[in-house]
């Protein structure tokens, strides 16, 4: 994140206005004549406007006796066009973007720590130290989306495991609904696209006894990213919702789609827990199915039957025994 005064200040907030009159030209040009008076500037402070753009990656014509137009927009997330139409009133209250940053959710965790409001959002363009479950290294290229999000909930600590479902949960649907991928959910927070992992969860929390000082949901959406820039062994296994659909996703639309549905289901969560939980049981590819789950002290096999008020996962195994499953990594063995 960066801060500017001063003319820093004024020249990007004249190129951010230069751009929104671009754009709401439509196919129309703009004269620099017509800008310049608009803006209330000359119109080589113009043309040097019209050049920032360009360097953005703005594909930006320029027609003598005519003036400027767009042709092309690059794919980059911008938080004006993340906050047009988006509509919520908790998640994007804040919305901090960067190019590049070590890990949304640690930098998220700070921010919340230092008293960021419910609903601040750490959104990157690419990450060099992304963080997965259990410890693992989650490599961040670009064309992906890598997000965190800021929460308050006024519900005791040992709750938390209901959040990761819930944010899976509002992870599939907004999947479904901007790209119509059939996105499915792994126990307890991976999101997968015919068999293969499209997304990822990492909750962190800071906690005392009895309440929660504040949470970070962290998800990462494998969207537009080239497979090759992944090394072979994770490229085996994941896919991205390009790959999946035909197409080039609209990152931006499919964000706000995101932030959409984690307002929808975190307001759920809060009014009755239980909803949540059967949605993420209409999502699942988990239960029902025979599954090993491994965890730091054992491994555990046995058949997969269904998730406790808490968000444990229910395993019945071979000799008859159930047993209850906090946190690991599930592998579905075969369908029963």
């Amino acid at each position: 994140m960066t801060c500017c005064t001063g003319s820093g200040f004024l020249e990007i907030m004249y190129k951010e206005r230069i751009l929104k009159l671009l754009r709401a030209s439509g196919t129309d040009y703009l004269s620099g004549a017509q800008l310049a008076s608009t803006m209330g500037i000359s119109r080589t402070m113009v043309w040097k406007h019209i050049k920032a753009l360009e360097r953005e990656g703005f594909g930006i014509e320029a027609v003598p006796s005519r003036g400027y137009r767009i042709i092309t927009v690059p794919d980059l997330f911008r938080a004006d066009d993340i906050r047009r139409g988006l509509g919520t009133r908790i998640f994007g209250r804040e919305i901090h973007l960067l190019p590049e940053v070590a890990s949304t959710n640690t930098l998220a965790m700070e921010l919340a720590a230092r008293g960021a409001p419910e609903g601040t959002v750490v959104l990157a363009e690419a990450q060099t130290a992304g963080k997965g479950r259990l410890g693992r290294k989650w490599i961040s290229p670009r064309g992906n989306i890598y997000v965190s999000a800021v929460l308050r909930p006024p519900v005791p600590a040992y709750k938390a495991p209901l959040l990761t479902l819930m944010a899976a949960v509002a992870t599939a649907a907004a999947i479904r609904g901007a790209g119509g991928a059939p996105a499915l959910i792994k126990w307890p927070n991976d999101i997968l696209v015919a068999g293969r992992k499209v997304s990822g969860l990492l909750t962190e929390m800071s906690a005392e006894a009895d309440r929660i000082r504040h949470i970070v949901l962290g998800i990462g959406i494998d969207v537009n990213m080239d497979p090759d820039l992944l090394p072979d062994e994770i490229r085996a296994i994941t896919t991205t919702l390009a790959g999946e659909t035909g197409q080039a996703i609209d990152r931006t639309e499919l964000l706000r789609q995101l932030l959409r549905s984690l307002e929808h289901w975190y307001r759920v969560f809060l009014d009755d827990e239980r909803r949540v939980l059967k949605e993420w049981e209409s999502f699942n590819c988990t239960l029902g199915k025979r599954v090993a789950v491994s965890g730091q002290r054992e491994l555990l096999e046995g058949l997969a039957e269904g998730i406790d008020r808490e968000g444990r996962l229910v395993i019945r195994l071979d000799n008859g025994e159930a047993r209850t499953v906090a946190a690991g990594d599930v592998t579905i063995l075969k369908k029963i």
